[in-house]
């Protein structure tokens, strides 16, 4: 049986200006992307997704 995987969206391109992101980790710390970015001078954000 042969499944193919259906086709991802393309996502946004590098350096493009990020959205406000406002969210809890998997250890239910807060996530605030303007509060990490008054400690450092970028993040770093990555989606992954498993393929199970």
């Amino acid at each position: 049986m042969n499944e193919e995987e259906p086709p991802r969206p393309k996502g946004i391109d590098a350096n493009t200006k990020a959205p406000q992101i406002d969210t809890v980790d998997i250890y239910e710390n807060q996530i605030n992307l303007s509060e990490l970015l008054k400690d450092y001078e970028g993040v770093l954000i990555d989606f992954f997704r498993g393929n199970w």
